[in-house]
């Protein structure tokens, strides 16, 4: 029998075998599970290990009554959320009934209770539990098939990447050893070669990458985003330096993130910028930010080559190239990666042409009030 066909269990708790009988006879009809109880201490034995989609308990107990068996319920983190409708054949006065309620009921129900009333009640409960665990039972599938996909990208990018390293390092050698030995065109196939495996190479980083952002939302906190630009920064040094860019960041405010994913962001973002500037002017990034409500809004603005109009809508779909990538190398997917990073920690981004030419790039992420604001990254 599979989740979706598991019948549900409804705990009944009565000291009267009588009314055992009776509870059981007005519920059959649903078809589910029915587990009696004949006192407080048998129901709460019976919810250490089982789950129940609705309580019925009896106020009148020796013992132990309905009332501090409930209170012991709700003390339970496993229970604690497990709906109670009491029954009574006694103490209907008001502040009996409120104080079923405030131990935690969400029905009290006199007897002799009328069978299809009750039945019906409890239908509801039934309906509620089984829908609830539909909707776990498909988050853990989905947790499930996105811990198997990330392992499937890391898996092919390492059995993909080997193979291309041997193939990367022969080319060389070949292209190193063979020069003045090899026919013109045989040289120049080698070389085309040799530019594809490292394109292919490329790809492969790049699709393990996407595949892997957001992946590390969980550990979102207080990320101070100047540090994070700063750090991307660091690893695009090289290309910053080479391509002689003035990259303007000014003081940055803290926001809720996850500090590696918010240091990627930035790097895609500038490096995007640096791989794309004009051959008629210095390269000149301008990275700013300003609060609108519980967000911050962030501006990485370029003087490069910028965006056409009708391009705007689509410079973050996966694999694509706009007019201003041609002859450049690349992917098409270092922008995705920075949709799918802001978007999972709760933001939007855009683009959109440079007033003076270039591209504009916004997006939102979550801001931190100050007392959260200690321990930041």
């Amino acid at each position: 029998m599979t989740a979706a066909q598991a019948k549900t269990k409804i705990l009944m708790v009565d000291d009267k075998p009588e009314n055992l009988v009776a509870l059981e006879a007005a519920l059959r009809p649903l078809e589910q599970e029915l587990v009696a109880a004949n006192s407080g201490e048998e129901a709460l034995r019976c919810l250490l290990n089982d789950d129940f989609a609705v309580i019925l308990l009896d106020v009148q107990m020796p013992v132990m009554d309905g009332f501090e068996t409930a209170a012991h319920i709700k003390e339970r983190e496993r229970s604690r959320h497990i709906p109670i409708i009491f029954l009574t054949a006694i103490s209907r006065e008001l502040h009996q009934q409120l104080r079923g309620y405030e131990v935690g009921a969400v029905d009290y129900i006199a007897k002799p209770f009328d069978p299809w009333v009750l039945r019906s009640k409890v239908a509801v409960f039934v309906d509620l539990y089984d829908k609830s665990r539909r909707v776990q039972e498909q988050a853990e599938q989905l947790a499930r098939s996105n811990t198997e996909l990330e392992q499937f990208a890391e898996i092919v990018s390492h059995d993909l990447r080997n193979p291309l390293v041997s193939v990367v390092g022969y080319l060389q050698m070949l292209a190193e050893g063979a020069t003045g030995e090899l026919v013109a065109d045989a040289q120049d196939f080698v070389e085309r070669a040799l530019r594809a495996a490292e394109s292919m190479g490329t790809l492969i980083d790049d699709l393990l990458s996407y595949a892997l952002a957001g992946k590390a939302v969980g550990t979102m906190r207080a990320t101070d985003a100047g540090k994070a630009v700063d750090r991307a920064l660091s690893n695009l040094n090289a290309e910053i330096q080479s391509s002689d860019a003035t990259i303007n960041a000014p003081a940055l405010p803290v926001v809720r993130a996850d500090s590696s994913q918010l240091t990627r962001l930035f790097q895609n973002l500038i490096g995007n910028s640096v791989k794309y500037r004009s051959a008629d002017r210095p390269l000149e990034v301008d990275i700013g930010a300003e609060q609108n409500g519980g967000h911050w809004i962030f501006t990485v603005a370029d003087n490069g080559s910028g965006l056409v109009d009708d391009e705007t809508g689509s410079v973050f779909t996966m694999f694509f190239r706009g007019s201003s990538a041609q002859g450049q190398p690349g992917t098409g997917i270092g922008l995705a990666i920075c949709k799918k990073v802001v978007e999972a920690h709760g933001g939007n981004i855009w683009a959109e042409p440079g007033q003076h030419g270039g591209t504009v790039v916004r997006f939102t992420l979550p801001a931190v009030n100050s007392d959260a604001a200690s321990g930041q990254n």
